[in-house]
């Protein structure tokens, strides 16, 4: 993903993204861990290093990890207060990391008036993925809440109307985690059976 640390123009002309954002973010929530950054910051450079705009790193959009515990708070208080005001969640979406016993929720927040983005990730076991719906939140999460659970399994607990989304009601698993092996529905296994009794009875 094309990173977040360099500054953006926005098609309306304004600089969009910063880290100071996620550094305000730990300030008002000490708990939360802002994702590593993959190049050093200014300050951290060596004396004398000159940067090179063509060569520049393609960086992280900027953002942390959040306690699921914390997350209903922490995206209330991003949606309405400054200078956060992240009024609009683009998109939610799981990341499947077995290795980790974990799935990866991330959340994708934008602010129309400052022209701002953040990134906010919650990490929950793979075993029993649950989360806080954040749907009554940020309305455009119904959906996106709806494609998580509907392809990785994670159940977002007070969402209005949790149910798939792009899969049949009888599809069998999550097709977008990482062991997911396709299974025939029940009714197609009855139906094959029912053919070949029948094929067999002729």
């Amino acid at each position: 993903m094309e990173g977040a640390g360099r500054a953006r123009d926005h098609p309306g002309g304004r600089t969009v993204v910063s880290w100071e954002l996620v550094e305000q973010l730990k300030a008002r929530f000490p708990e939360v861990e802002p994702f590593p950054r993959s190049e050093p910051s200014p300050e951290e450079e060596p004396p004398g290093h000159k940067h090179d705009a063509a060569k520049a790193p393609v960086r992280h959009v900027p953002g942390a990890v959040v306690p699921a515990g914390r997350l209903p708070e922490i995206c209330r208080a991003v949606r309405d207060e400054a200078p956060f005001l992240l009024d609009y969640c683009s998109f939610v979406t799981g990341v499947d990391r077995p290795e980790a016993g974990q799935i990866e929720v991330a959340y994708h927040l934008f602010s129309i008036a400052a022209h701002h983005e953040l990134l906010l990730k919650v990490s929950v076991p793979r075993d029993d993925p649950r989360i806080p719906s954040v749907s009554g939140i940020w309305n455009a999460a119904n959906w996106h809440e709806r494609e998580t659970y509907d392809l990785f399994g994670v159940v977002f607990d007070g969402h209005p109307d949790l149910r798939r989304i792009m899969m049949t009601d009888d599809w069998v698993g999550h097709p977008l985690r990482k062991d997911y092996v396709y299974e025939d529905p029940r009714w197609l296994v009855d139906l094959v059976a029912q053919r070949r009794r029948e094929a067999g009875s002729s």
